[in-house]
């Protein structure tokens, strides 16, 4: 059964016959300190959320700057956003956030010297007090064009980034060795999806165990593709389509404790080419429960119309999923399930 929550509070929904609680629908722009919002990404630290995203007067104008805001479970609310990674008339986009090695928190993002994301290189900036303060800039990478968009999987000591080639539109990995803390990542040539004829970027990546990865990307062709490596991403397989739809939008997916696959997408291929941002509507969540070879479509987070795009999805240490995402570009929303 397929339902669109709503409100603020804790109630049941009904996904495949069994109940999840729909534990709150919260606004973390709070209030919103610019025109627009976009590329939301959330992380848990401790028993605190962490959330950021890129905004200002619109997408790929020279005000794109990183805002930050903070979540306090037992009080149930936001912090006001508060200005992280200001653009200097240096655009910036893409903020992901996540937990490295030894503890420290990391927020990469892209930068861009010329025009919006084909100009773009990935940056960072890493935090070793739970986000209160954060290192200067580093550079990742002196490459145009290489971005992020989606969190990095753990698989043994190392970290594995999904990035992805704004000129190419291929998709690859960067690698980060453990367990010590340093910024030395490790970029691959960036070629998944090269040669195939399907333009593909923003890859998300899912563990499957002993060494394989899922990898689900965005493209043109009104489908999500998939590729898949048995050997922690060293190699990958040659991307095939999914039957899920796909309007040239972001998704994001994650697994479960209980080993299935959530995807959050928008269940549409409408407006992909050219793109059109107010078609990227309904926003879904889908479920395998066999390492992404089938999916089911559980529920519409939001119906529409407008766009509600751009998900970010993680797994907290209780086993809580928090979703956020893009709404109407007037908001960064959060919503909380417990599977």
């Amino acid at each position: 059964m397929r339902r669109r929550g709503g409100g603020v509070g804790e109630r049941h929904i009904r996904l495949r016959g069994a109940a999840v609680r729909l534990l709150s629908r919260l606004e973390v722009t709070n209030p919103l300190p610019t025109a627009f919002c976009h590329g939301a990404t959330i992380v848990p630290v401790g028993d605190r959320l962490l959330a950021a995203w890129f905004g200002g007067t619109r997408e790929g104008e020279p005000d794109s700057s990183i805002y930050l805001a903070r979540f306090e479970p037992r009080r149930g609310v936001w912090s006001a956003p508060e200005l992280l990674v200001p653009a200097d008339g240096r655009p910036c986009g893409n903020p992901v956030l996540f937990e490295g090695h030894a503890g420290v928190l990391w927020l990469v993002y892209f930068r861009v010297d010329g025009r919006w994301c084909v100009d773009g290189r990935p940056h960072a900036r890493v935090s070793f007090d739970g986000g209160r303060t954060w290192s200067p800039e580093v550079r990742l990478l002196d490459r145009l064009g290489v971005l992020t968009k989606n969190k990095p999987v753990r698989v043994g000591e190392e970290l594995l980034l999904p990035v992805y080639d704004e000129r190419a539109w291929t998709v690859g990995v960067a690698r980060l060795r453990g367990p010590e803390h340093h910024m030395g990542w490790e970029f691959d040539d960036l070629r998944i999806g090269a040669g195939s004829g399907v333009a593909m970027i923003q890859g998300t990546l899912v563990e499957l165990g002993s060494g394989q990865l899922l990898m689900l990307m965005r493209t043109k062709e009104g489908r999500i593709w998939s590729s898949r490596s048995q050997d922690a991403g060293r190699t990958w397989s040659t991307p095939v389509p999914t039957p899920l739809p796909n309007p040239n939008a972001g998704v994001d997916a994650v697994r479960l404790p209980n080993g299935r696959l959530w995807l959050v997408y928008n269940h549409t291929d409408r407006g992909r080419d050219p793109m059109v941002w107010e078609w990227r509507y309904p926003l879904s969540l889908a479920e395998s429960d066999d390492g992404g070879l089938t999916w089911t479509r559980l529920w519409d987070l939001e119906l529409g119309p407008g766009e509600y795009s751009y998900p970010a999805v993680v797994v907290d240490p209780q086993g809580r999923v928090h979703i956020a995402y893009t709404a109407l570009r007037r908001a960064i929303r959060h919503v909380i399930l417990e599977p």
